[in-house]
C-alpha cells in the first residue's frame, strides 16, 4: 500500500468537508507565516467537490492572511469567460471573493483566443507560470479526483501523462468539455503538500487501486499519494481500501 501522511474516513461528504476544510486553512495559515517576506504562498485548487461543496462551507473569518496567497486552478475548461463550466468562476463566486487581498490567476478563455486557439492559450499561460513560478510547484494543493482516478485533466493512459512542461493543453479530454488546460504530472508530483478529497462510491475502486500501488498510468491519482499527502474519503469511497 502506498504510504500517505494521513488517511481519514468520514461518514459522509459533509463529514469530509467539515474535517478537511478547517485543517487545510490552518495549514495554509502556517505556510503563510513561514513564507519569505514579500512572497505569496501558491495554492492549487481543483473544481468539482472542492469548489462546489468544500470551499463554500469555509466562508467566514479565518487566520489566513489572504493578501499573501495566490491561487491557481490545477485545470480549467477551455470555454468562454463567465461560462458556468469554468472552475475559476466557481471558486471565486463560492469562496475566493470573500478572501480579502487574495490573487487568483485565471487561465486564458476561449473568447480570448477562439475555439481553435487552445495551443496559443497554453503558450500564454505557460509564460505566466514561468514568470510567477519559475521551476516551482504549488506550496499546497487541495484537489479531488474522478471515478477513473484522474486528477487535474490528466486522464488514465492519455498522452498528456508523459508530457513535460508545467502547463499542457488537452484537446481531447474523455470527459466533456473536450478542450482543457491543465498543470502537468511533474508539477503535481513536485507538490509536497497535497490534500485529496474523494467522496462517493463511484471512486471506491480507483482510490483503493491507487493506494494499493496500481500503476500511475492506470490511476493518475497515485502520483500524489506520497508520504506527505493527506487523503480524505467518506465511507462509501473507502469501502474497498484495505
Amino acid at each position: 500500500m502506498r504510504e500517505v501522511a494521513e488517511l481519514v474516513v468520514a461518514p459522509s461528504e459533509e463529514g469530509i468537508a467539515s474535517a478537511l476544510g478547517p485543517r487545510f486553512l490552518e495549514d495554509l495559515s502556517r505556510l503563510v507565516r513561514r513564507a519569505p517576506s514579500g512572497r505569496r504562498v501558491d495554492v492549487g485548487l481543483s473544481g468539482g467537490f472542492i469548489t462546489q461543496r468544500l470551499l463554500p462551507g469555509l466562508v467566514g473569518p479565518s487566520a489566513v492572511d489572504w493578501s499573501r496567497v495566490r491561487v491557481w486552478m490545477v485545470d480549467e475548461r477551455y470555454v468562454g469567460a463567465g461560462d458556468p463550466l469554468r472552475n475559476d468562476d466557481e471558486a471565486w463566486a463560492g469562496f475566493l471573493r470573500h478572501c480579502p487581498g487574495v490573487e487568483l490567476v485565471r487561465a486564458p478563455s476561449a473568447d480570448q483566443y477562439g475555439p481553435d486557439g487552445l495551443e496559443e492559450a497554453r503558450a500564454v499561460f505557460a509564460r505566466t507560470w514561468e514568470r510567477l513560478m519559475g521551476a516551482r510547484s504549488f506550496d499546497t494543493a487541495l484537489i479531488g479526483m474522478g471515478p477513473d482516478g484522474h486528477i487535474c485533466s490528466l486522464f488514465p493512459h492519455h498522452r498528456a501523462l508523459d508530457s513535460p512542461g508545467p502547463v499542457l493543453c488537452v484537446p481531447d479530454s474523455p470527459k466533456p468539455p473536450p478542450r482543457r488546460l491543465t498543470v502537468s504530472m511533474p508539477v503535481m508530483r513536485a507538490c509536497r503538500n497535497v490534500w485529496l478529497a474523494a467522496p462517493g462510491a463511484a471512486k471506491a475502486g480507483a482510490i483503493a487501486a491507487a493506494l494499493g500501488g496500481a500503476p500511475f498510468e492506470d490511476y493518475p491519482v497515485g502520483t500524489v499519494l506520497s508520504p506527505t499527502a493527506r487523503v480524505y474519503l467518506d465511507e462509501a469511497a473507502a469501502r474497498l481500501v484495505r
